[in-house]
This record gives structure tokens, sequence and C-alpha cells, in this order.
């Protein structure tokens, strides 16, 4: 029997020993230099990954735009830098673009909250409001801890005029995030519109403790207080706010200060800050309004007169600044031009129930006692609880019963 060379082997003895040694036998297996490639391409994308994210943050899109190109051709399954694509898109304002990005972000990472985050505001955007709230509460779902997705719902509730379901969600949350000031000091936003303002004060107080040195929360709370009639503490919020330069041209500002001077009986401070507020913004009728008034506390009869015609100029349909008028010529004793002021301020506003009893109260001045009790039975057929309207109707009764 002749025994084959040692180097002749069979066709199928070849075949085996190719296929264990390229690898082609096992094709879900890859081979150590594809491996290897595959960890390469990896980790350049991942540095051309952070590099993108620093041009994106600086601003710098045109370069982010080039590296993020490079980082996907390299390693286009990787979902971060189609999140990152996506980001970028919606800077610039192409939505269908980045709404493509997070749909191959979302079927390559289901689980990332930012992908739901960042469809909520692509959908915000294009003003689809309950997609948007949607796709904000499966990113709070998904990363629970991550109080801007909170923040996005909250606001979108608002914007859907959901108000009251948005601050149960800011206040529910508020206890998990203990240390956050932002939150506390959205809730308190919304219990001022909606004016729970004790509530709201207690809220926002909180959040100034958490933020000592944020002088927006300083200023929301300074509004609250203002709101809620606590004049003292609120005024000396705005007189730290109105200590900062940057703050030295809003008359907003001005005009808040003015009026917790104005209710702390302090006319004078008040009207100093009403002419800063008008100085500043000539053309608000309703500052020169509030100097008249506080001109008028002092008896400077000659500032309020300059104040009130110069609201009446800039707003000449407002019944307030007639209102004022009338006060003033009654301060003046021109009976027949308070009169006048106060029958224009009713035709203005038919529903101002001040303006009938003051029309009332110069018919009482004037002897036309029968008149003024008309006016005040109007005012009482329409408000029957009309404190104004009631004490004036019992002062005419007493002087003409002899009381």
């Amino acid at each position: 029997m002749r025994v084959k060379p040692s180097w002749l082997i069979t066709a199928a003895a070849a075949t085996a020993i190719l296929l264990s040694t390229s690898g082609c036998g096992d094709k879900g297996r890859k081979t150590q230099k594809e491996e290897a490639t595959q960890h390469w391409n990896a980790a350049r994308a991942a540095v051309l990954a952070g590099l993108a994210r620093d041009q994106y943050q600086s601003g710098n899109f045109d370069k982010c735009q080039t590296t993020l190109n490079e980082a996907l051709r390299i390693d286009p399954s990787n979902a971060k830098l189609h999140v990152l694509a996506a980001k970028l898109s919606i800077e610039q304002a192409k939505l269908e673009t980045a709404e493509r990005e997070l749909n191959t972000a979302r079927e390559l990472d289901p689980k990332d909250a930012e992908v739901d985050y960042l469809a909520g505001v692509v959908c915000q955007r294009w003003q689809k409001n309950e997609a948007a709230l949607e796709y904000y509460d499966q990113a709070a779902t998904k990363a629970p801890n991550e109080l801007p997705y909170v923040l996005a719902k909250a606001e979108m509730l608002v914007t859907m005029d959901r108000t009251d379901d948005a601050l149960a969600l800011l206040q529910d949350r508020a206890a998990f995030f203990e240390h956050s000031a932002v939150i506390r000091d959205a809730a308190g936003e919304l219990l001022v519109q909606q004016r729970r303002y004790p509530e709201a004060v207690e809220t926002l107080q909180h959040a100034s403790v958490l933020a000592t040195d944020d002088a927006g929360i300083r200023e929301h709370l300074a509004y609250a207080m203002l709101y809620n009639k606590q004049y003292r503490e609120a005024s000396g919020l705005f007189t730290r706010l109105l200590k900062d330069p940057a703050n030295k041209e809003r008359s907003e500002l001005f005009m808040a200060q003015g009026e917790c001077q104005l209710q702390s009986h302090k006319p004078a401070d008040a009207r100093a800050s009403f002419e800063s507020a008008v100085q500043l913004n000539p053309t608000n009728p309703a500052g020169y309004l509030s100097l008249a008034k506080a001109a008028l506390e002092l008896n400077d009869l000659r500032r309020a007169d300059l104040a009130v015609r110069k609201a009446v100029a800039l707003d000449p349909k407002s019944s307030e600044a007639y209102l004022l008028t009338g006060y003033l010529r009654l301060r003046e004793r021109k009976m027949n031009e308070a009169l006048a002021a106060f029958t224009h301020a009713n035709e203005l506003d038919r529903q101002d129930t001040v303006s009938l009893c003051m029309i009332g109260y110069v018919m009482e001045k004037t002897g036309q006692t029968t008149t003024a009790m008309q006016y005040y039975n109007r005012v009482l057929r329409a408000k029957p609880n009309d404190e104004l309207a009631n004490k004036l109707m019992g002062s005419t009764a007493a002087v003409e019963t002899g009381e």
C-alpha cells in the first residue's frame, strides 16, 4: 500500500483550511483586522464628535457641520452624532433635516431621552403642540433627573392654556429637585399669573434663598410682593435691583418702586421715581398718571397738571386720565371743569362706577342734591355694595335730614 506524501492533501481539506484561516466559514464573526479597523474608526469619530461639540457650543456652525459630516462618514451608526446633527439643524432652522436625524438617532438608541426632547422642540417650532407635549413627556419619563425636560413640558402646558396642569407638575417635581431655584421660580411666576400672591411670595422666597445672586428671581419676588401689598419689602428689593448698572435705564422698575413708595405714604420719593420713569420712557401715559397722583399727594398742583395733560395727550381715550383730571380740578375748585372731566371719563368707560359717583359728588357740592342722589342710585342699582356710592349716598342723606 502506497502512502501519499504529506504535502498532498485533498481538495476538501484544502477548502476547510482556507475557510478556517480566512474567517469566511463564520459570517457573523469579524477578523482581527476588521475589529481593529472598527475600533479605530469609532475612536476617530469620538474625537471628531468632541471637536464638533466644541464648535457647536462656540457658534461656529459651518465648521461644526464639516466635522460632523466627516465623523458620520467614518461612523454612521453613532447615535450621538445624529443627535448633534439634529441640534445643529435646529439652530439653523432646518427642521426637516433635524427630524430625519432624530428619526435615525431613535432607531439607533431608542432609550435616549434627548432625542425625544429635541423632537419636541421641532414640533413646537412647527406649532404641533400636542405632539410636542407628548415628546417632552416621553423625555421627562425616560430621564426623570433632567430638569430641562420637566420645564419644557410645563412650558408647553402653559402654551396650551393648561396653566393648572403646568403648576401641578412643577409643584409635584419641586420636592424631587429640592435644591433647584429654577423650578420654584417657574412655579412662582405661574402663581403670580393666577393672582395667588401669598403662595407666589412664599415660593419665590424659597427660590431666592437657593439662588441668592440671581437677579431675575429677585425681580420676580419683588413684583410678587408688590402685588401682595407688601410694599416695604418690595421697595427694598427694587432698591437693590436699581443699584445694578444693568437696570439703570429700566423705566418699569422705577414705576414699580414709585408705586411701592406711594403706597407706603412716601409721595416725595414716589414722585422722584416716577420722574425717572417718564424721563426714561416719555411715551408711556401710565408713567405720567402715576406722577400726577404723587404730585397730588404732595399738593403740587402745577406738576400734577402738567403730568395729567401729558397723559391725556398720549392717550386721549383713557378714562383714567380724565378721572384724574377731574380730581385735580376739584382740588383747584374748578367745578365746571371737574364735571366735564368726570362726564368724559364716564363716556369713555360706561362700566366705571367711580366716574358716576364723582359726577354726583360735583352735583352735591354745587347744590344739586337731588341730581346727585340720582347718580348715586344709578351706581347702587348696578352695584348694590359699591362702597363709594354707599358712603356718598349716606353723607348726602345725612345732610338733607340734618343728622
